[in-house]
């Protein structure tokens, strides 16, 4: 990894927010390098849906068209307790390029990324972890290992990863796309905040005989939520909300019992767990987004609870603002400031979206089950943005003035 020219901004994260983040900054005409400390992108991932707005800003990355190819659209998200499906909203009304949900599996979005990465001759760095962050005379400098994988012990070998080399680079700008437990966020000294509890839940990805339904259902049972994603023929992804991980039995047993309690209408019959995981989803946004030349996008910013797919699309479209404004102040001059903005303007949102008070109002004319449950509702539903106003106001729904986020992409 040794060079001659520095970076202008150093991407930490190769995931979906670092890749594409890593692209904009491209696209615009920014030299960027993205290092990841794992060795490839993931396997499994609870990220499952890409919103419309989301879709619009993948568009202008020349992504939009391969993911639909390999996705499944879906125009409906139900909400259910028990046997009862209670509201609909229809995503076939927005005035969208993209009036669907698409899902598409988190590997493909990033192979695609990266695909799209190496034909800017930017290849992502795997197996380089940044080691220390600080700031000299004014300079910024990142201290990066190279990670190697080697053999030890005798005579029970074991493999370890150890620090081969190495090496400071001098970016003007550092985004930390590091996810959960950002190194860039730690090294920055930015703290989180929490908004409430968090949440686990039993993730199941399964295979299942019958007919299965072609929308997305969200169970809210009174004080727990189960989500149903159908995914390729035959295929789809449960999330069920439990109390304590004792609950958590990855067993077609386990699986059962949950289906035949909280969703009685599924009559598909499963027939294979391909697999299954425990999550524990947190509530919490930092404190700051960054400020002057390190900054933070995606998970390493913000959490959310899984079902409405807020935190990674919310990540994609923080890349897509960050490499905008970044190029605006390298090629074009424009003040610093524009950066305070994204923050300040990021945060809010989110202290909206997670925070307490009133974020949602029930109109006069919607149903009794919805006006008691519209805080729950707006936590999920899979939209952001200008699309949001319009799905809520379906089911009887309006944001309250804060949640009307801006966004630049209708």
């Amino acid at each position: 990894m040794f060079r001659h020219t520095d970076p202008e901004v150093l991407v930490v994260g190769a995931g979906p927010v670092g890749l594409i983040t890593a692209l904009f900054l491209q696209l615009h005409g920014v030299r960027v390098e993205i290092i990841d400390e794992g060795q490839r992108t993931t396997e499994h991932s609870y990220a499952l849906a890409i919103h419309p707005r989301t879709l619009r800003i993948l568009d202008e990355a020349g992504l939009a068209k391969r993911l639909i190819a390999e996705g499944r659209k879906l125009t409906k998200v139900a909400y259910y307790e028990g046997h009862e499906r209670r509201a609909e909203i229809d995503y076939s009304t927005l005035a969208s390029r993209h009036p669907y949900l698409l899902v598409v599996r988190q590997s493909a979005l990033e192979s695609a990324a990266a695909e799209a990465l190496r034909a800017e001759k930017v290849k992502v760095l795997f197996g380089h972890r940044l080691q220390a962050l600080s700031l000299k005379g004014g300079i910024r400098e990142a201290q990066v290992a190279k990670l190697d994988h080697v053999a030890s012990g005798y005579p029970a070998a074991r493999s370890e990863w150890v620090v081969a080399r190495t090496e400071t680079i001098r970016p003007a700008y550092v985004i930390g796309a590091d996810g959960y437990d950002s190194a860039v966020r730690r090294m920055s000294g930015i703290e989180m905040e929490d908004h409430g509890a968090s949440e686990l839940y039993s993730v199941y990805e399964i295979e299942a005989g019958g007919e299965l339904p072609a929308d997305v259902r969200v169970i809210l049972d009174p004080d727990l939520t189960s989500v149903y994603w159908p995914l390729e023929e035959g295929r789809c992804r449960w999330g069920f909300q439990i109390r304590d991980t004792s609950e958590h039995d990855a067993s077609m047993e386990r699986l059962e019992q949950l289906i035949a309690a909280r969703a009685p209408w599924f009559t598909a019959r499963p027939t294979r767990i391909y697999w299954s995981t425990l999550g524990r989803f947190d509530r919490r946004v930092a404190r700051s987004f960054g400020n002057g030349g390190v900054w933070l996008a995606g998970d390493a910013a913000h959490q959310a609870a899984p079902v409405g797919v807020h935190s990674m699309n919310s990540g994609l479209i923080e890349a897509h603002e960050l490499a905008a404004r970044i190029s605006r102040i390298k090629n074009l001059g424009a003040s610093p400031s524009l950066l305070q903005g994204f923050g300040t303007e990021t945060r809010e949102a989110w202290e909206w979206l997670l925070g307490a008070g009133e974020k949602v109002r029930a109109l006069p004319a919607s149903d009794p089950w919805v006006q008691q449950r519209r805080e729950r509702i707006l936590a999920c539903v899979p939209a952001s943005g200008e699309d949001l106003e319009p799905l809520l106001g379906q089911i009887g729904l309006t944001a309250a003035p804060r949640g009307r986020m801006i966004d630049t992409h209708a």
